[in-house]
């Protein structure tokens, strides 16, 4: 069953609210014309909206199953249904990506992007140097996410910034970080790149008040996670159109929508590196 505009933003937050039961676990639901239920988990009602057409374009070309989306109010709320497998599958990097292949998550993708954070300012907090941002209000996507707080800090520490001394205003999400540098809640911000090009071209009236000062050097892009126990020709079928949607135009219309260009085949051994930059990062920040 497909639900559009505001019916489906209320029934996805409600999804996302309600006291879930410890043990819910609400993979392969029979559904309508015997089709299984897929669970995609967003992490924000903003990702909801970016992944739209991927999800309309698994469902389209999927034959024993349904993707429905589950958008998140909140990191934390995310973060919990990862922990309880909550999710069939999802797309995600950082400590998130880590803690997932603990509960029961393998990699199969990601994104062939590269990873990068954006640091940037209002156009009004006269931030000119890294100097500048000493003392300053910095609003960041909650604490430890990997591209809306771990590697801007790491970056601004590199560059001399005594970053324990910064005033860190933690939100629940990228679209709070945007929102509070633009109304001067916070002289800085930082969100992943491609969070911040999606606002600028969805909000150019807001995104105009900013300004990108810096960007952090990339790392390898989200992953793509699936529960361990969905059934293995399920996760081939849905990564193999995932992998392809770069092949068709309706595809790369709904890679557009997220901002990337195509996701490739990978396993955990791209992570590698990410384990020791939060190593690095575990020992510099506190």
């Amino acid at each position: 069953m497909k639900m559009t505009g505001m019916l489906a933003l209320a029934v996805l937050l409600a999804a996302c609210t309600h006291q879930d039961s410890e043990h819910y676990r609400p993979t392969f639901t029979n559904a309508a014309g015997n089709k299984r239920i897929i669970v995609f988990g967003a992490p924000s009602l903003a990702y909801f909206e970016t992944t739209d057409l991927v999800i309309k374009y698994l469902n389209d070309h999927l034959d024993s199953a349904t993707v429905r989306t589950v958008a998140c109010t909140s990191v934390e709320d995310y973060e919990d249904k990862l922990r309880r497998g909550y999710f069939d599958f999802t797309v995600i990097n950082g400590l998130q990506l880590l803690s997932a292949t603990q509960h029961g998550y393998v990699v199969v993708g990601r994104i062939a992007d590269d990873y990068r954070a954006v640091i940037f300012a209002n156009r009004d907090s006269a931030i000119l140097s890294v100097d500048d941002c000493r003392g300053r209000t910095i609003a960041l996507t909650a604490n430890r996410v990997l591209a809306g707080s771990v590697m801007p800090l790491v970056w601004l520490h590199d560059q001399g910034v005594d970053v324990d001394r910064l005033r860190k205003s933690y939100t629940p999400s990228y679209e709070s970080v945007l929102l509070d540098v633009c109304l001067g809640k916070a002289a800085l911000g930082a969100v992943w790149s491609t969070s911040y090009f999606n606002f600028q071209r969805k909000r150019p009236d807001l995104a105009s008040r900013l300004e990108v000062k810096w960007t952090t050097p990339s790392m390898a892009s989200s992953a793509i996670l699936f529960r361990k126990d969905v059934n293995p020709r399920l996760v081939n079928r849905i990564a193999g159109l995932l992998f392809r949607l770069n092949s068709d135009e309706a595809g790369r219309q709904a890679l557009e929508r997220v901002g990337i260009g195509s996701f490739v085949a990978a396993d955990s051994s791209s992570y590698t590196p990410l384990k020791r930059f939060l190593r690095k990062y575990d020992s510099l920040i506190h």
